[in-house]
């Protein structure tokens, strides 16, 4: 089986599965409307209610099966295509690289193949597109799958993480998140406006980028409209991009506590599409080309 071809089969399964998940997994919260008082809900949404359920009920019950679900289904279509490609790299491979001490390795890693000293030296507009967009988003993914882990791990149906640790998440999630923004912005100048002559554009590169424009920014939408029903406080502010919103936001007369549900679920099933995707793409040179650098360095 070639890669077009699986690339064509993962792709429909993965979006019927998606489709299936949005349009089963909402019938938990078609309930009648469940005030929680001011006294329960002091420390988060107060006087603010979620359609079918409170916030409580739908972190812990909805969107908690909702995003597991998704997740594994998600960790099935990347594993799978990972694998594919490692399968066809070995198969193409001939012979084998140099030794490398570990400290070697690890440099060459780091420089050459995370940070991408050798772009630097072909042109600095292009490092800094490639450290804002692919190293930040490879960040973002890294930094999420922590807070997975932890929630995971601590047995607690909340995807809030507890401060002191919590908040350096927050800030985080917010730093490598605007990071991705301005990559992205920084991919169309490029295109569009420098037309910078090494940049061949197709379809699939600006909805790629339109994608990931429209994930990152209905996540900080999701943030902001939590933290928009949310009393203002310090700690708050470490998810400064979304505070900054949130505080813009709270004074328009929208029911943020509702909109904060569903954009969630958008935001939710674009960005598990996408890393699904990414191995069956050419975004998976997101992950390649620092190990690919590293080894011919």
């Amino acid at each position: 089986m070639t890669v077009s071809i699986t690339n064509k089969t993962i792709c429909s399964l993965l979006l019927t599965v998606f489709l299936i998940a949005f349009f089963a997994l909402p019938a938990h919260a078609r309930v009648d409307y469940v005030k929680e008082t001011k006294k329960s809900c002091i420390n988060c949404h107060i006087n603010t209610e979620y359609p079918g359920r409170s916030f409580f009920e739908a972190e812990d019950q909805y969107k908690w099966t909702f995003f597991w679900l998704c997740l594994s289904v998600t960790a099935l279509f990347f594993t799978y295509g990972i694998y594919s490609r490692v399968y066809i790299w070995r198969k193409g491979k001939r012979g084998e690289p140099g030794k490398k001490g570990v400290i070697d390795t690890l440099r060459s890693l780091l420089l050459e193949g995370l940070l991408q000293r050798g772009i630097l030296k072909l042109s600095v507009l292009r490092w800094v597109n490639y450290l804002t967009l692919s190293l930040g988003f490879l960040c973002l993914l890294m930094v999420m799958l922590i807070v997975y882990a932890l929630a995971l791990s601590l047995g607690v149906k909340t995807f809030m993480i507890q401060p002191p640790f919590g908040l350096v998440l927050d800030f985080l999630v917010d730093l490598f998140g605007l990071s991705v923004l301005v990559g992205v912005i920084i991919s169309f100048a490029r295109r569009y406006v420098l037309r910078s002559p090494q940049l061949k554009s197709t379809v699939e590169d600006n909805i790629a980028l339109v994608l990931i424009f429209v994930i990152i920014f209905t996540g900080f939408l999701v943030e902001a409209a939590r933290l928009s029903v949310l009393p203002i406080t310090v700690e708050r502010a470490f998810s400064f991009f979304g505070f900054a919103m949130a505080y813009w936001m709270r004074d328009l007369p929208f029911p943020w506590g509702t909109y904060h549900f569903y954009l969630w679920n958008i935001h939710m099933l674009l960005a598990f599409a996408f890393v699904a995707y990414i191995p069956y793409s050419r975004f998976i040179h997101i992950i390649t080309s620092p190990i690919s650098t590293a080894r011919s360095k």
